[in-house]
């Protein structure tokens, strides 16, 4: 066994929005790391590109497909996990969509569905491994949740987005005091501007927009896919254990400024 408080080798750990972007970057570094991940995604074509890109680490890797914004596919989610690598140590809420427009020309059916996968599908999904570990007698679990610079700075056109990270927020710290006595920890990454696009987002085609960006993070670019990972280890790490309701930026320093 490794010395290191970092190692998650032989850690089971679930992953929301797997198949793609940032979340496959993640499972990507825990399957590098020795861990067994089980990766949801909603696209039975995103999941096989994944087991593909993935296919080197095959055996520590299982794929769901699933809408965790209703209950049943959040439950399915968390049982699947546990069926298949016989129990659950850590849960990454990652899964997450946008629609980038003015606030006054979203449709009603755009802001319930992004609050539904954002804000509900985080919590149906927390709420499910909670559960078990409860029920189980497991005393200890992590829960990360991918929030966004968003939810603390105002950016034009993301009313529904920045309203679901927000609340997020929030709902990391009261379920990090809930479920303390259980050993459950509960924290999040906010992630700044990042190299990928995620699904349902334009990407921006104006150099003067990306210019901005830039000219916005003190660090002066994108971050890279594996800059995002790394903290997620981090948390549902030995080295994180006393750590919990903490929203930790990693933004290059967008919102320090």
């Amino acid at each position: 066994m490794s010395s290191s408080p970092f190692d998650v080798s032989g850690m089971v750990v679930l992953v929301t929005g797997g198949t793609r972007g940032i979340g496959l970057e993640i499972c990507r570094l825990l399957l590098q790391q020795g861990a067994s991940v089980c990766a949801g995604g909603l696209d039975e074509n995103e999941a096989s590109a994944a087991r593909d890109e993935l296919r080197a680490h095959a055996a520590g890797l299982a794929t769901v497909v699933c809408d965790i914004a209703a209950e049943r596919g959040a439950v399915e989610l968390v049982s699947a996990a546990i069926q298949r690598f016989g129990r659950l140590d850590a849960v990454i809420c990652n899964a997450g969509i946008d629609v980038i427009k003015p606030a006054l020309d979203y449709a009603e059916a755009e802001w319930d569905r992004i609050m539904a996968v954002n804000l509900k599908g985080a919590f149906l999904v927390a709420r499910s491994a909670a559960r078990a570990w409860i029920a189980a007698g497991q005393r200890g679990g992590s829960i990360v949740m991918t929030s966004s610079i968003a939810a603390r700075a105002g950016i034009p056109q993301l009313a529904p987005y920045s309203a679901s990270k927000g609340g997020l927020d929030q709902l990391v710290r009261t379920l990090a005091v809930e479920w303390a006595p259980h050993g459950i920890r509960v924290n999040a990454i906010a992630p700044g501007y990042v190299e990928n696009i995620m699904s349902g987002v334009t990407v921006h085609a104006n150099p003067g927009a990306e210019a901005q960006i830039r000219e916005a993070t003190p660090l002066g670019r994108r971050a890279r896919l594996e800059e995002i990972a790394a903290p997620f280890q981090f948390l549902i790490s030995r080295a994180a254990s006393y750590v919990t309701g903490a929203v930790l930026a990693v933004d290059g320093g967008y919102t320090a400024k």
